[in-house]
């Protein structure tokens, strides 16, 4: 079973462990879901699920930025930022907090893969790089190398 998850922008891509990708994508869609529904543009209801199913399918699909309209988009990687830094305030995530998400079809021992804690510096990090992929300012990789944002050692170089 693969870890990874391509996210796509333009011509530019990073790999993101799919753990930390779900982690955030679970936090960020309750941040979109945040604002009243009278508040809400007609599409936020949709881009939360998107995040959802996202979080859930991980590895199995790729996750391709230009799929979201320009606000759509934006308010994207802002839930993600907010959720990253809100999960960073409170030290990391737990498999017992995770546990009692209602979001997942599987135990939280499984959807972490085994981890008892998620530490919020790679999902942190991850979504800084989800913003700068979006805006085309993430510096890229050596050639023949790819980014991988979120794994538990942080950012690493993959192949080559």
């Amino acid at each position: 079973m693969s870890k990874t998850v391509p996210v796509i922008s333009g011509d530019a891509m990073i790999w993101a462990y799919d753990v930390a990708l779900g982690v955030l994508f679970i936090a960020a869609a309750r941040v979109c879901g945040e604002t009243p529904p009278d508040l809400q543009p007609s599409w936020r209801g949709e881009l939360e699920q998107d995040l959802r199913t996202h979080a859930l399918v991980g590895s199995n699909f790729a996750v391709l930025l230009d799929d979201y309209g320009a606000e759509q988009k934006q308010e994207l990687l802002k839930c993600a930022l907010e959720a990253a830094h809100r999960i960073e305030a409170r030290g990391g995530v737990t498999r017992d907090e995770v546990s009692t998400w209602p979001e997942l079809e599987e135990s939280a021992t499984s959807f972490l893969r085994g981890a008892q804690h998620i530490d919020a510096a790679p999902l942190v990090e991850l979504a800084e790089a989800l913003a700068d992929l979006a805006a085309g300012t993430l510096p890229p990789a050596p050639a023949e190398r790819h980014w991988y944002f979120g794994t538990p050692e942080g950012r690493i170089l993959q192949g080559g």
